[in-house]
């Protein structure tokens, strides 16, 4: 079963674990080389995109906002607004990105996360977003 509504492919979530209930979670990604996006970003020197590194966090964020929904959580959530993101290093193939996000704040059918990327003992980025709870 996928952590997230994706397909396969566009999945940036290989586990999830809720570390502060209601409030914080983990999730890692293994950044595979064989991974498609790695063979044109860059040719020679590849590395992860960063706005899939922002996908990763949404993602995880997505995980952590379903399990504070529980049964009332929709199917999936949108990535509505991205703020203050900062991208420190390249994150490269073979790499396991560790995502650590934060609820800061929810309002109905938005919620703010804060979201730190670490690749091993290094933050490789940082930033904050908000999801939303698509209209039916």
């Amino acid at each position: 079963m996928s952590l997230t509504p994706h397909g396969p492919s566009f999945s940036f979530l290989d586990s999830f674990e809720v570390t502060v209930p209601g409030r914080e979670g983990r999730g890692r990604k293994h950044l595979d080389p064989a991974l498609p996006f790695f063979r044109d970003h860059f040719p020679g020197r590849p590395l992860m995109p960063g706005v899939l590194l922002i996908e990763c966090g949404a993602q995880t964020a997505g995980a952590l906002w379903a399990s504070i929904l529980g049964p009332a959580a929709p199917h999936a959530f949108v990535l509505a607004q991205v703020l203050q993101f900062k991208l420190q290093r390249a994150v490269l193939p073979g790499e396991t990105v560790e995502t650590e996000v934060t609820l800061d704040s929810s309002l109905g059918t938005l919620a703010q996360f804060s979201v730190v990327f670490r690749s091993g003992d290094h933050e490789v980025a940082r930033g904050r977003l908000v999801l939303s709870q698509p209209g039916e």
